[in-house]
């Protein structure tokens, strides 16, 4: 009898295996695919990816005011307009400083591309494979959850891109303007990437934050009366998540402060749900 319980359990836990073995393979078959359609369609992303190049953020709220207020006989359309008109692309060239550099480039391009294609497909296989261990309570609060944690991500990176990239490109460009700017392809699409990627795992304070409170690990509480120490975190984790230059450091750190008194609301509010 006991030998039968131990073979079900290795074929449970072999099942289970199998199952996440299966779930990986069809996660890496879709990057795979994507990728491939990725380096098919290569122009589309190239202009993607230059896109905080020519584009300052007066355009885009000049764009914002004009879709909202339209552009004829208003004061919105005239401040549209002046803000356009005091707007720069950013003055500097893109170049291949080797043999090997565009194809690389071309090749980064399109695998980064598959793979936050196939991002859906991907957490879908993960969420199935978790999900059947939740219990019923568990569910019920790992819905929304996921749903918070996708939304904070996707606010996160489109901050760094329409925002933040941007700003601290045309800083560069603007600093010693006697030295052109001829910028390595391949560093500025890992300058564009990581920017993005550190301000979507940034935003994900709050959740974090949140988390720790619902476990019991520290409340509210507790995390007011680390502000100070908060705010140290803050500046390493901006240091090391963003290109090291004064202007992203700060650009990531000032919003993260903002995000830290809203994880300190939402650990409060799980506290309040907790004693409910």
């Amino acid at each position: 009898m006991e030998s039968t319980e131990v073979n079900e359990v290795a074929m449970t836990f072999w099942e289970h295996l199998e199952e996440l073995r299966r779930r990986i393979i069809i996660s890496a078959i879709a990057i795979a695919v994507f990728t491939v359609l990725s380096l098919s369609f290569s122009k589309p992303i190239e202009k993607v990816i230059k896109f905080p190049l020519g584009t300052s953020m007066n355009t885009l709220i000049a764009n914002a005011i004009e879709a909202v207020g339209g552009t004829e006989g208003s004061i919105l359309g005239f401040f549209a307009l002046a803000l356009r008109s005091g707007t720069s692309s950013v003055d500097a060239i893109l170049m291949k400083v080797g043999p090997l550099e565009g194809i690389m480039a071309y090749l980064k391009l399109g695998i980064t591309t598959g793979i936050l294609l196939a991002l859906p497909i991907i957490i879908y296989h993960i969420w199935a494979f978790v999900f059947p261990a939740l219990n019923r309570e568990e569910r019920q609060f790992a819905v929304p959850l996921f749903l918070i944690i996708v939304i904070f991500f996707i606010f996160g990176a489109a901050f760094a891109y329409f925002i933040v990239t941007p700003v601290v490109l045309q800083f560069s460009a603007q600093l010693l303007p006697e030295l052109p700017n001829m910028w390595d392809l391949e560093k500025y699409i890992n300058f564009v990437t990581r920017l993005i990627l550190g301000f979507g795992i940034a935003f994900e304070l709050p959740i974090v934050m949140a988390f720790l409170s619902r476990i019991g690990i520290i409340d509210a509480q507790g995390f007011r009366e680390k502000q100070s120490y908060a705010l140290l975190g803050i500046c390493v984790m901006s240091a090391l998540l963003t290109p090291a230059d004064p202007g992203s450091m700060l650009l990531m750190a000032i919003p993260l402060f903002v995000l830290y008194q809203l994880g300190i609301f939402f650990a409060y509010l799980v506290e309040k749900e907790v004693e409910v």
